[in-house]
């Protein structure tokens, strides 16, 4: 078959290397990918036609495409699958409606409290004068989560103890025309103890793989200091969540929100994430839904997938069902990512770009078998080789049995790369999260 798949990222580039390695897939087509998903043998980039899905669509029709997989989650919610489906073309991702998981928080948090799906307390709020007046009423010695409702590129969540902050925070969102987040609607929420992991799910109406969990890292230095970022490092542990843990979060989270979203008429079909709380007692709660798969979760999860998985979603895109089976390795995961100095960029503050990128030449081999490489911002030099053109440059994962081996193999081979002002924390997966009995 063939496949296009939508996105830029590291995550494309890991759907990308999965697809590149199973017999039954031709040609994989990339709109826009990067300049390193060349190293693909299968792979052709095509321009970025995302912003126009109905010649997208045409085109995948045109060169044969069999299925299409949509990494980021603004073409989601806005609707492109349903380019595809004129075409008859299998599609795996949620269409608009169902995308609203994702696309507001209000409507999440609307939906879980009308299917009884565990979450924190909130208050949702019209307009900026009744949340400032409800925001002098809340009790801030437990804190409060502030979202703007709708997609604000990781920039519309707030988590503060201080009234000030919050107030500021109301403003920024509500009223101030500088600040890049804007919302008419405003969502109150109280803060959950416990600690968090991302769990993932391949599904069609009630019909669903679960991909397994993660855990990762959002802040930009050592000890979880610093600004949030797209995400440092990420690892599978096998230790925590338990088993256990694991069927709660199938049976009061997974399982109800695929029945939810079918009773409103709608099957969920893609990658359902859920972010969530896991309390003292092991229960789980969910922070939020995402509608596609993270990054670097993908990069993390993937090379721990079995069979094949482009026959799996398009069976499941066609048929409701894996008739195709998938399972996952019973090894952990480590994937530590590279960024380029100054990421994240705030306010004017550059980042420092365009440097030649040195690695171990066989790391770019596609086919090995417990270490890979992951590309994002990357891009080609007048040597012909690779250099830095983004935030998130690249990463490794590593695999194996041994959770520290698999840890310290990946630090291994990422001290090997090296470009110009070039920086990765050293701590991914160091404090790995739950209890270990």
């Amino acid at each position: 078959m063939n496949i296009l798949i939508i996105g830029s990222g590291g995550r494309e580039d890991a759907f990308a290397w999965k697809f590149e390695q199973e017999t039954d897939v031709n040609e994989i087509f990339v709109s826009p990918g990067h300049e390193a998903m060349k190293r693909f043998s299968k792979v052709t980039l095509w321009e970025d036609l995302v912003k126009d899905p109905k010649a997208l669509a045409l085109k995948a029709h045109e060169f044969g495409v069999s299925l299409v997989v949509c990494g980021p989650e603004a073409p989601l919610t806005q609707g492109i699958s349903t380019y595809f489906e004129e075409h008859s073309i299998a599609f795996f991702g949620p269409n608009e409606y169902a995308a609203q998981l994702e696309g507001s928080k209000i409507f999440s948090k609307d939906f879980m409290r009308e299917f009884e799906i565990p979450t924190a307390g909130f208050q949702v709020h019209d307009n900026y004068k009744a949340a400032l007046k409800a925001l002098e009423l809340w009790p801030m010695t437990s804190g409060i989560v502030i979202k703007a409702d709708g997609l604000a590129g990781g920039k519309g969540v707030v988590v503060t103890y201080d009234m000030e902050e919050a107030k500021k925070t109301l403003f920024d969102f509500m009223k101030d025309p500088e600040v890049s987040v804007k919302t008419d609607r405003i969502l109150f929420e109280h803060i959950l103890p416990g600690e968090e992991v991302s769990a993932f799910a391949f599904c069609n109406g009630e019909e669903y793989f679960f991909l397994g969990m993660a855990c990762d890292h959002k802040r930009v230095f050592d000890g979880d200091i610093g600004p949030n970022t797209g995400g440092m490092g990420c690892y599978r542990d096998l230790q925590w969540p338990k088993a256990s843990t694991q069927e709660k979060i199938i049976k009061r989270v997974l399982e109800p929100t695929l029945k939810g979203m079918k009773s409103r008429g709608e099957d969920f079909k893609g990658i359902l994430f859920m972010g969530l709380m896991i309390d003292s007692l092991e229960d789980p709660y969910v922070i939020e839904y995402n509608v596609r798969f993270g990054d670097p979760e993908a990069q993390t999860l993937l090379p721990l997938v079995e069979g094949d998985l482009s026959q799996g979603l398009w069976n499941l895109c066609v048929h409701g069902s894996f008739t195709t089976p998938l399972k996952l390795k019973e090894q952990a995961s480590i994937h530590v990512v590279m960024t380029s100095g100054g990421y994240p960029s705030i306010g004017k503050h550059e980042m420092s770009l365009g440097h030649n990128i040195k690695m171990p030449l066989s790391l770019l081999e596609t086919s090995l078998s417990d270490e890979y490489l992951f590309m994002a911002g990357v891009g080609s030099d007048a040597k012909g080789g690779f250099c830095n053109r983004g935030g998130r440059v690249l990463g490794v994962t590593v695999i194996d049995q041994d959770y520290e081996k698999a840890r310290s193999e990946c630090y291994k081979w990422i001290s090997q790369i090296d470009f110009k002002d070039a920086h990765y924390r050293k701590d991914i997966g160091a404090q790995r999260r739950g209890s270990h009995d």
